[in-house]
């Protein structure tokens, strides 16, 4: 599908609804939840307690999911928290609210659909041997796993059930098509700031205050432990070992019997013959928020540990130039942003800034949009002019846009169609969002929520 609309002419039109979609569903009810220190579990919703063995569970996945994308967890770790919890609590309303209705996933579901998980399967077919020890490492066990999976599966089902009863009028993508596909004539004429000066004064002042953003990092620093299982033997070998990984993780230096055989950034561990290849490609692994690693091989314990990150200052003659331009985009801003909240008149206006006048021929809104920034809200006063009118000062990306209407027309059947089809999926989409926001916001309006201190205090 987005194949399709990447080469549809219709992308930039996708691009505007699915970014006010985003804006019109994260602007949502807000909801205070009561903070207590007396709950077990991760939060009590309606008076049943989320255990906190769901709140491991989904935090370990998004922590995961965010470290394969090479994010530093770490910085957003209350973050991740609040956000974990924030969506247990709603799929656990939805939980209750299909329960409420009898349409929980059954038993018989959640089987069928631990079957057909790929991460359980060995060539196609499932492998309890592989299910169990899948969810072994996550702290669960079958029946807290078939918990999850059960509330999952019922949260899903309300979900359908309020996409389902969407529907999108022929009126509805008619209205839509004609916006933005009526062809306008006229004159723009776009009011915004003067062209700030920012002198290599502003710029070097700027970079010695955010130095620290102005350092490329090169390599990480890592140590490694080895304990001879031949030397020390398998027992002792084995106790020291554990010692050491328990030593590393509370802060504490290692014991002197353990042998520290590399401590140095990754690029020089290369010409290190002496450790094994599978410890060194292990060290590309180590961070910030994963900093002790255990590897074993026939010969000897390794542990490895996370030192830091290694990092050089770029000096100011390299970024002068990015700098000046932030410098300058930002005044910009700050000036674009006292237009639109100024009430000044035309002449006014003019005085203090620059104005730059276009003849428009046969555009479309849509266009139009995409040209000057326009808000949707404001296509309106454009659409609903006529002839040799002029609109108010509307605020646009840039500044201020005026537009004088001298014709109008009708889109062409042929465009309007291929508008509509290529749409119809995206509005449904932002009906669904809108809905389902809504949907939610009032369950838990409704709800008695509270949430366990303790949890978010240890983030």
């Amino acid at each position: 599908m987005f194949d399709k609309i990447a080469k549809s002419r219709w992308k930039h039109v996708v691009m505007f609804i699915t970014v006010f979609t985003f804006v019109a569903t994260s602007i949502v009810a807000v909801i205070v939840y009561k903070l207590s220190g007396e709950i077990s579990g991760v939060a009590e919703v309606n008076g049943i307690e989320i255990p906190l063995y769901e709140f491991n569970y989904a935090y370990q996945i998004a922590m995961r999911n965010l470290e394969s994308q090479n994010i530093d967890t770490q910085i957003l770790k209350k973050e991740i928290i609040k956000q974990t919890i924030e969506s247990l609590i709603e799929t656990e309303l939805l939980y209750q609210q299909a329960q409420k209705e009898g349409f929980d996933a059954s038993s018989e579901q959640v089987k069928k659909e631990i079957l057909n998980i790929p991460a359980f399967q060995i060539n196609g077919k499932f492998d309890k041997q592989v299910y169990l020890q899948t969810i072994n490492s996550l702290g669960l066990s079958p029946e807290a796993f078939e918990e999850i999976l059960k509330k999952d599966l019922s949260a899903n089902f309300v979900r359908a059930i309020i996409l389902a009863s969407l529907y999108v009028s022929e009126d509805e993508l008619l209205t839509f098509t004609r916006k933005q596909l009526t062809k306008l004539s006229g004159e723009a004429t776009l009011i915004k700031p003067k062209e700030p000066t920012i002198t290599e004064q502003q710029a070097r002042e700027y970079y010695q205050k955010h130095k620290k953003d102005y350092s490329s990092v090169q390599d990480k620093k890592v140590a490694i432990y080895r304990i001879d299982i031949q030397r020390l033997g398998q027992e002792k070998a084995e106790l020291l070992a554990k010692d050491t990984f328990s030593k590393l993780k509370s802060g504490q230096t290692p014991t002197q019997e353990v042998e520290k055989v590399f401590e140095d950034r990754v690029q020089s561990l290369k010409s290190k013959t002496d450790i094994p290849s599978d410890v060194s490609s292990s060290v590309e692994s180590l961070s910030s928020s994963k900093n002790i690693l255990f590897i074993k091989n026939s010969t000897a314990y390794y542990i490895l540990q996370y030192k830091g990150e290694i990092s050089e200052e770029i000096v100011f003659e390299s970024v002068r130039d990015s700098i000046l331009q932030k410098l300058k985009n930002q005044e910009i801003s700050k000036q674009v942003e006292k237009l639109h909240k100024s009430n000044l008149s035309i002449t006014e206006l003019l005085k203090d800034n620059v104005s730059t006048t276009e003849n428009i021929e046969n555009s479309t809104m849509q266009e139009l949009i995409v040209k000057y920034g326009i808000k949707p809200d404001d296509t309106g006063k454009i659409l609903n002019l006529k002839l040799g009118q002029k609109t108010p000062p509307i605020n646009v990306r840039d500044g201020l846009l005026i537009f004088t209407l001298s014709g109008i027309s009708e889109p062409d059947k042929a465009s309007a169609k291929e508008m509509k089809n290529t749409l119809l999926p995206l509005i449904k989409g932002q009906k669904f969002n809108d809905t389902y926001q809504m949907y939610v916001d009032k369950l838990k309006e409704k709800a008695k929520i509270k949430i366990n201190r303790r949890i978010l205090e240890d983030g």
